[in-house]
């Protein structure tokens, strides 16, 4: 039986992640370095409508980033291993377009979603330094539309390619 090999992360995810990690990563910084001129109570919930919902520690500020990053750990886990063939019993393995499919997928999904995070963090400091939140509405309905655009690109491009076999 012949072994398959690894199917490489394209060059544009390698890029990609790179720069994302890159402004997470700054708005992290930003962050620690604007904590101590925060007040001890901030909002960490608000409403589409510019309202504060609830108040809570200042240490509630790096919530969300905490999360966005453990999604971010676990689907550069899940890009890691579409990279490499499973063989599975009485099945044929994932063709190399196949698993570059999915490693696309998996790379757009945590980039977008580390990069929407990194901008409510951004947001989040704003509202809490006593600022105009810069995080609209709309932004977070576009953030949807994207996100749903590139769990169908890669569904259906996945269904095309099964097709194609």
């Amino acid at each position: 039986m012949l072994e398959q090999q690894k199917t490489p992360t394209p060059r544009f995810c390698k890029t990609l992640t790179l720069i994302v990690a890159t402004i997470f990563l700054a708005g992290i910084t930003a962050t620690l370095i604007q904590y101590n001129k925060l007040p001890a109570s901030i909002p960490v919930l608000q409403s589409f409508s510019s309202e504060h919902a609830q108040f809570g520690p200042k240490i509630a500020i790096f919530y969300l980033p905490f999360i966005a990053l453990m999604l971010f750990l676990l689907l550069q886990y899940l890009e890691i291993k579409a990279a490499y063939p499973v063989l599975r019993k009485n099945k044929t393995a994932l063709s190399h377009t196949e698993r570059q499919n999915g490693i696309i997928t998996f790379c757009l999904i945590k980039n977008s979603i580390l990069l929407y995070f990194t901008y409510s963090l951004f947001n989040d400091l704003t509202v809490a330094l006593g600022h105009k939140r810069i995080l609209l509405q709309w932004h977070a309905y576009l953030f949807l539309f994207v996100l749903s655009i590139i769990f169908t690109f890669g569904i259906v491009r996945g269904i095309l390619l099964n097709k194609k076999k």
